[in-house]
């Protein structure tokens, strides 16, 4: 009985081809939706997380107390050297790497303009998801590095010789010359926008600053181990009286974009319900009034009003089941067909300069690679399951209800 009945509602949905099909399509439609934000979501928030705990915060950073607040030159930490040394031999940490930052006067002939110092471990920051990522040749002493974009302010090229004037951090005139060795463009937008980058130990020397640095920025071997590395570190005689932070403290406006990006499914889940209510719901309520007379017929031969409202409930499962997989199939050919090449969000703009958008001196890229999970399809159909079951509530209480004699006359 059950088997016929699952056949009978199969057989159902074939009897007017045109309006199933426009069900499907608008249930199909929704779970598509549902795939692809999801995925464009899932992929802005690697992006999102990967420019976090990249280049410029890491996944843990320490600092003297109050230097993120003030950025006063003198909120310094002592014994870098005994401090890395340290840090580096935590479990679960991949790389620490001291850094430098100071205000200053960068002029490469008469006129003055602002720019920020920046002291960094070279070798270090030259590493995947360093400042310095992909640097062609290492930076020697003597010489600066010069972000695309301060280089093109100032009119500085390659080879030109610029002073740096600023402060010590004993309160004394900093001042010499530097070479720049190369223009470059950074993964923090800190450096394009104004930063000179020198060696670690030239901004020690410069700022009077021996054996010591502003910040510190530990990045983990695998990602999810921030708490646990801060948690350890806290406990390291060496960084008594220091802030260990980790990236959610460090930028808690971009940890709250990256909860609100997970939210979006469920905006979309909305769009899928209504979909299937409309899709389902029209096609059932129109199917069980053209289909008056054979459900009297039914119901005089012997069937129980249950078996017609098994009948109606299982033809909206039905549908809504192909539409979801028809929806999941054009989801992930979606995915996989932008997966290798990405969807370029700066190109929208019609502008070759814009590769990314600059927040809290961090580079967000805009090439994004959609990603989806098996939930996000579970998801969909579970959403439409349950929109089926209620869509067809009415029509299998109009069913039910059916006396033999006036449904045969319909």
């Amino acid at each position: 009985m059950q088997y016929s009945t699952l056949r009978i509602a199969w057989r159902n949905l074939g009897r007017n081809k045109k309006r199933t099909a426009l069900a499907l399509l608008a249930i199909g439609v929704g779970q598509f939706a549902l795939l692809a934000s999801n995925g464009l979501m899932r992929g802005y928030a690697d992006n999102i997380r990967l420019a976090i705990t990249g280049p410029m915060v890491g996944h843990v950073q320490v600092h003297a107390p109050e230097w993120r607040k003030e950025r006063a030159l003198d909120l310094y930490l002592d014994g870098v050297e005994e401090t890395l040394r340290e840090v580096r031999s935590v479990d679960a940490v991949g790389s620490a790497a001291a850094r430098i930052y100071a205000p200053a006067l960068a002029a490469p002939q008469q006129d003055a303009f602002i720019a920020i110092v920046v002291g960094l471990d070279v070798e270090a920051e030259s590493e995947a998801y360093g400042l310095l990522s992909g640097l062609d040749e290492p930076l020697r002493d003597g010489q600066v590095l010069l972000g695309h974009r301060l280089a093109k302010k100032i009119g500085a090229e390659r080879g030109m010789e610029i002073a740096v004037v600023g402060q010590a951090a004993d309160g004394s005139l900093a001042n010499d010359l530097y070479i720049v060795q190369d223009v470059i463009r950074s993964p923090a937008d800190l450096i394009n926008q104004t930063g000179v980058v020198m060696s670690l130990a030239d901004a020690q020397e410069l700022l009077v600053m021996p054996d010591q640095a502003h910040e510190i920025v530990i990045r983990a071997t695998t990602s999810g181990q921030s708490e646990a590395i801060a948690e350890k570190l806290k406990g390291l005689d060496v960084l008594a009286g220091s802030v260990v932070e980790t990236w959610k403290e460090v930028v808690p406006e971009l940890v709250i974009l990256l909860d609100m990006s997970d939210y979006v499914a469920y905006f979309v889940i909305v769009i899928v319900f209504i979909a299937a209510v409309a899709g389902i719901a029209n096609t059932l309520m129109m199917a069980t009034f053209e289909r008056m007379h054979e459900f009297g017929m039914l119901l005089a031969l012997g069937s129980r009003p249950g078996r017609l409202v098994r009948m109606i409930v299982i033809e909206a499962v039905l549908t809504g089941i192909l539409g979801v997989v028809i929806g999941t199939v054009l989801g992930y050919l979606f995915v996989a067909a932008t997966a290798n090449g990405g969807i370029d969000m700066a190109s929208w703009g019609g502008s070759g300069e814009v590769r990314d958008m600059a927040y809290k001196g961090l580079n967000l890229p805009l090439h994004i690679y959609p990603r989806v999970a098996w939930s996000d399809s579970f998801m969909g159909l579970a959403a439409v399951v349950v929109t089926s079951l209620v869509a067809s509530v009415w029509p299998a209480l109009v069913a039910s209800r059916l006396e033999p004699m006036e449904a045969m006359r319909a």
